[in-house]
């Protein structure tokens, strides 16, 4: 009796764990989801101060501010902090000197985290980016540090996109850094170059893969089988492809 009894006991706890179970993974989803809506939210307002920005001044801000003698200083991100309601911010940074100057390190982290996506591990403490510009001479943002128009954007502004998530970038958001078109992978999620890449890239395969703005404007997700060849298409400003649209993305 006191076997059958146990063996009963055991029985019971495991049925219990099965909803118990059930029940901790779609909590971690539920999380997960609203982190990634967040994401999203991040990603629609930094595309709305780019196009407030374009409004402003008839172009997009260059990939990055040099100095006199043609050293980068900043990038992007600095030069929209007014359009992104962080004038205090703004106004904290001498835009006359590198990202890294002693004065420019000490400007306070803006606590709205516009730049970031919350599903990084690496918590609220960090001055980390996870949102990029690709920098080559066929996108939004040249390497040679010019500005683009959107009367520029041959393939069309829905065809086009001028920024991606990318996870652990190591990037501060004040760094002239971005993604280089020259050395990085095309392959998404590529774990040995730095690549377009999610934050979230092992939750299965019917799970989206990264976030990307595209120049309209508009928020979309990467097929996670994204063939690199529709990728470099996606990123360059009048290379003519034609793309099919249903076949790379969906919208959140």
């Amino acid at each position: 009796m006191t076997v059958r009894r146990s063996m009963a006991y055991v029985g019971v706890l495991a049925l219990a764990c099965v909803p118990l179970s059930w029940l901790t993974h779609a909590v971690i989803d539920a999380r997960e989801d609203a982190r990634s809506s967040q994401c999203v939210s991040n990603l629609k307002q930094i595309g709305l101060a780019l196009h407030n920005y374009h409004a402003e001044y008839g172009c997009f801000p260059p990939a990055y501010v040099t100095d006199a003698k043609g050293k980068p200083l900043y990038s992007w991100r600095v030069l929209i902090l007014p359009f992104l309601e962080q004038n205090i911010v703004y106004r904290q940074i001498r835009l006359d000197q590198p990202w890294d100057s002693p004065h420019n390190r000490r400007v306070s982290w803006p606590h709205f985290r516009s730049f970031q996506c919350p599903s990084d591990p690496a918590g609220d403490g960090s001055t980390e980016t996870h949102f990029v510009a690709v920098v080559g001479p066929g996108t939004v943002f040249p390497s040679d540090g010019r500005s683009r128009r959107l009367a520029d954007v041959g393939d069309g502004t829905n065809d086009t996109l001028i920024l991606a998530e990318v996870a652990g970038t190591g990037i501060h958001w004040m760094e002239p850094r971005d993604l280089d078109w020259r050395t990085m992978s095309f392959r998404l999620n590529d774990g040995g170059r730095p690549s377009v890449s999610s934050h979230h890239p092992f939750r299965g395969s019917s799970y989206p893969g990264p976030h990307v703005l595209r120049v309209d404007g508009a928020v979309s997700y990467l097929s996670r089988d994204l063939p690199q060849a529709t990728l470099r298409a996606l990123l360059t400003i009048a290379g003519g492809e034609e793309i099919d649209r249903r076949e790379w993305y969906r919208h959140p």
